[in-house]
């Protein structure tokens, strides 16, 4: 032994200082990676959990929590059960329709051995497993059709705006879960459709927004609008006063308003201030303490937007 102690002094004094350390590192490193790889080359026994993934879900069922993990005892190698903790740690099992008879379902994972040894690698010893059944919680499923909103942030070019909302095709669609759940659905909801400098009709293909435990009978609608170029126009108005007896008369004070309004190009010759109407109500004189009656806008045409008219109210004077 104090040979061999010997020579290896005798190779160290070979090697200048800096020389000295570089070995001693090399052969630190050597034995280390020998080391390492004897302990991942020997056979250990362990129990090692492992998540599961349903790979089959009978048609009509809908679990409440997917989520599981069963315990396995095993025989492998280090390098394999290191492999089964960083990487290789889902099982992929079946769930059949027998299981499912009441509102809980107990799995058994023995009746499962020949898959889950499938997942283990060949030289692992599947030998005792752990968890014997696993409880899930499931509903069946029902349907019902359910509306579609559009989720839209339209930034218009100047001068441009929308004729009417954004509607979705399909505006509703087959929704399948649990009762319980869509009987607290009202509308679905799609992703967001975000468009800057917008000046002309689109169509656009957009996602619907997933709901966890939910099934749509399509992942995503088509998001229509059509958009026009609008201009303001102005118009002069006759004030017609409504609910006036026979016996009473009543002027007007001023007889005539101004309205403005924002209509789309392609209509702007064709609104005339007849297709508008403002009144006042008499019976209202009677609940007014004031000379003044308000001015109401019972007709306008459907494209026309931001309507306004001034004065909003007019005085009167009743001669009998």
């Amino acid at each position: 032994m104090q040979s061999k102690t010997k020579r290896f002094e005798t190779i160290l004094e070979r090697f200048p200082s800096q020389g000295r350390f570089r070995f001693f590192l090399l052969f630190v490193l050597l034995s280390l990676s020998f080391w390492v790889s004897t302990k991942l080359s020997n056979t250990y026994q362990v129990e090692q959990d492992f998540s599961v993934v349903w790979s089959t879900i009978p048609k009509g069922i809908i679990l409440n929590e997917d989520k599981a993990k069963i315990n396995l005892s095993i025989t492998a190698s280090g390098i394999e059960i290191l492999w089964y903790r960083l990487f290789k740690n889902a099982l992929q099992l079946e769930l059949r329709e027998s299981d499912f008879t009441t509102g809980m379902a107990l799995i058994s994972i023995e009746r499962q051995r020949f898959t889950i040894r499938q997942h283990l690698f060949d030289n692992t010893q599947l030998n005792v497993i752990n968890t014997e059944k696993i409880q899930l919680e499931f509903n069946r499923l029902s349907a019902r059709k359910v509306k579609v909103f559009p989720r839209t942030f339209i930034k218009m070019r100047p001068g441009y705006l929308y004729d009417n909302e954004a509607i979705s095709i399909p505006d509703s669609i087959w929704v399948r879960g649990s009762k319980a759940v869509l009987d607290t659905l009202n509308q679905i909801f799609t992703t967001s459709l975000e468009l800057v400098d917008a000046h002309q009709d689109f169509s656009k293909k957009v996602k619907l927004k997933p709901i966890q435990f939910l099934e749509f009978d399509m992942d995503s609608v088509q998001i229509e609008q059509k958009i026009s170029r609008y201009s303001e126009k102005e118009f002069s108005l006759p004030v017609t006063l409504i609910n006036l007896p026979k016996d009473i008369r009543v002027k007007l004070f001023p007889p005539n308003v101004t309205l403005k309004a924002i209509l789309p190009l392609a209509i702007f010759n064709g609104i005339k201030a007849s297709d508008f109407s403002l009144v006042v109500d008499y019976t209202n004189i009677n609940n007014n303490q004031s000379r003044e009656l308000p001015l109401q806008l019972i007709k306008q045409p459907n494209q026309v937007k931001n309507v306004i008219w001034e004065p909003k109210s007019v005085n009167y004077l009743i001669r009998k």
